[in-house]
């Protein structure tokens, strides 16, 4: 079977998220904006029959990626070549070859940036989806359909929690954290915990968020979780006057101010897993994706569930797996997504890569966890409050350009002097020209 050519020395997934710092909106992926240009080199193809994929990739994802390439050609499919990129340029990567008139048959892609695809008319329409739509978890489901069609595969979801080092909850005498969502911390108890945590030398702080990078869209969380939401309930404006927004404004304007968090951890700061590897942190709010990184730090660490206020609410973490239209072989294109969508395949996937399943009928205590499988229930659990509020919100087809605008006006509401109502004012302007351009 022909393999993909990949570097001596890939990316750990920490560095490749923080490679993504300039994606999603930099690269001009919407609706309105057309196909970014790029240096990257068209993807290459093979023979006519061998289907190339676009995907980023650590090393447990690109073995595991293999495997099911491996496994669709043994049942009688066609070579799936991998072409591993940055995922930083995968757009770029996708966008170039679309430019060209030479596109890959697959590319896996952020849920967040599916709409923006479908409303070009760049993705295969998912053949039989009502067979499988049954399997699968509405939340990730509604993420790559609409009322025309199926547009790929929920292949796997991850979600954030909140780590702690083992060391600073002992110091604090914060005794045994929560364990169960209907015991989770309010966001009033956080704070206390957050504040009862001693820094151990003069630039340590007690807790770091994951909102850097691409990441702006997780502040959302806290907006849902006060009740509020972003856009309007049609989905075509910014709901301005939310009491909720303004709520969670506040909330985590006071992480800096109160001295919390770095100040380098603002959206476009350090990543917040850095400073919790390194010990500037003693908490961080991180993705199960990296916990064999975490693990890897050498001191202990446990997990807890995300605060909550008027609700429990998580981020949409996880990607989808989707076919191109124009690809001469977008039949067997489709096939391998209904290969990999399938329940064996995504446990298999899900265990290799520690992500967990979207789908209803892979129950995440039978797979075999190799880092953490003491915190990965806990994981699943929390992504049970991945509301469908929310996911509407963030996977509408201006969103990539929405988590670009979120980025640059968190960086300047979190360290910035005007009052909260001024602040939110800025950010609602800088989401209103994306969905009004």
């Amino acid at each position: 079977m022909s393999r993909s050519t990949t570097p001596t020395r890939r990316p750990t997934r920490r560095s490749v998220l923080a490679a993504g710092a300039g994606t999603a909106g930099a690269l001009g992926l919407s609706a309105c904006g057309g196909f970014s240009t790029g240096s990257d080199d068209p993807p290459s193809g093979g023979d006519d029959s061998t289907l190339t994929m676009i995907t980023w990739a650590g090393d447990a994802e690109l073995k595991a990626f293999q495997t099911l390439a491996d496994g669709f050609e043994a049942q009688g499919g066609p070579t799936v070549k991998l072409q591993v990129v940055p995922y930083s340029e995968v757009l770029t990567a996708v966008d170039t070859g679309l430019r060209t008139d030479s596109p890959p048959d697959l590319f896996r892609v952020s849920y967040t940036d599916v709409a923006a695809y479908r409303a070009q008319n760049v993705l295969a329409d998912l053949k039989d989806a009502s067979s499988l739509q049954k399997s699968f978890l509405p939340a990730f489901w509604s993420a790559v359909s609409d009322d025309d069609g199926t547009f790929g595969v929920p292949h796997h979801t991850d979600t954030s929690m909140v780590l702690v080092n083992t060391a600073a909850v002992a110091s604090a005498g914060l005794g045994t954290l929560p364990s169960t969502l209907d015991t989770a911390w309010t966001w009033e108890q956080f704070l206390d915990a957050a504040g009862r945590v001693q820094p151990s030398r003069a630039d340590t702080y007690a807790f770091a968020v994951n909102w850097q990078n691409a990441g702006a869209y997780r502040w959302l969380n806290f907006v849902d979780q006060a009740g509020g939401r972003l856009l309007t309930e049609d989905l075509k404006g910014v709901a301005a006057d939310d009491p909720g927004m303004l709520k969670a404004l506040t909330h985590t304007r006071d992480f800096f101010r109160r001295g919390l968090v770095p100040q380098a951890s603002s959206s476009r700061g350090q990543p917040a897993s850095d400073l919790f590897v390194n010990q500037t942190v003693a908490m961080v709010f991180a993705g199960d994706f990296l916990l064999e990184e975490i693990d890897g730090a050498g001191f202990d660490y446990q997990a807890t569930f995300l605060p909550r206020d008027v609700n429990a609410s998580a981020d949409l973490g996880g990607n989808a797996l989707v076919a191109v239209e124009a690809s001469p072989r977008k039949d067997a294109a489709l096939d391998f997504l209904a290969y990999c969508a399938g329940a064996e395949q995504m446990g298999a996937f899900c265990a290799a890569a520690t992500v967990l399943p979207t789908r209803t009928d892979v129950d995440p205590a039978t797979l075999d966890y190799t880092v953490r499988p003491d915190l990965m229930p806990l994981f699943v659990e929390q992504a049970t409050t991945i509301r469908e509020q929310l996911v509407q919100q963030v996977v509408v087809p201006d969103f990539s350009a929405i988590n670009g605008q979120l980025a640059d006006r968190l960086d300047a509401v979190f360290l910035g002097s005007d009052d909260d109502r001024a602040a939110l004012a800025q950010l609602v302007a800088g989401v209103q020209s994306v969905l009004t351009s």
